[in-house]
């Protein structure tokens, strides 16, 4: 009886999580006009740097060269670009890895605390809805053996 209860509620939770899975293979394409557009301003940024032999950005701002739309350019993965920790929000990196998930967050995003509160609200969330399911399947194991 035990097994039977057992194997209900890991289908039941396989079941509930299959939603999760991603089922496109559409989003492992690459279109190589889409990518050498988007690198079109790094590359106009590139070769200016390289005509007028300069070194990093903030001199090229010191000289009033820079213009708006290169200026706008932020690093990757910097905590003003508003990118999550390796491209996956910090609500899932808490909600899934827990407080290992936390310290990703905050190592990676450079203690950026929007994404570190985040990870923090999925570590707990995670938390809660990880007791429930084990609550769930206690009392469906006593309320067998009873």
């Amino acid at each position: 009886m035990k097994t039977r209860i057992f194997i209900s509620t890991l289908v039941v939770v396989l079941l509930s999580s299959s939603l999760l899975i991603a089922g496109h293979a559409d989003d492992f394409r690459i279109d190589s006009k889409q990518v050498e557009n988007e690198f079109a301003e790094l590359t106009r940024l590139e070769q200016t740097i390289v005509d007028y032999g300069y070194l990093s950005l903030s001199e090229m701002q010191q000289n009033e060269f820079v213009s708006a739309e290169f200026s706008a350019l932020v690093p990757m993965n910097s905590p003003a670009s508003g990118e999550a920790a390796l491209g996956i929000p910090g609500f899932w990196w808490g909600c899934i890895f827990g407080p290992v998930g936390l310290l990703v967050v905050y190592v990676v995003t450079d203690n950026d605390q929007s994404q570190v509160k985040s990870a923090l609200t999925g570590c707990i969330i995670g938390t809660v809805v990880s007791v429930g399911f084990y609550l769930i399947y206690a009392l469906t194991l006593t309320a067998a053996t009873i």
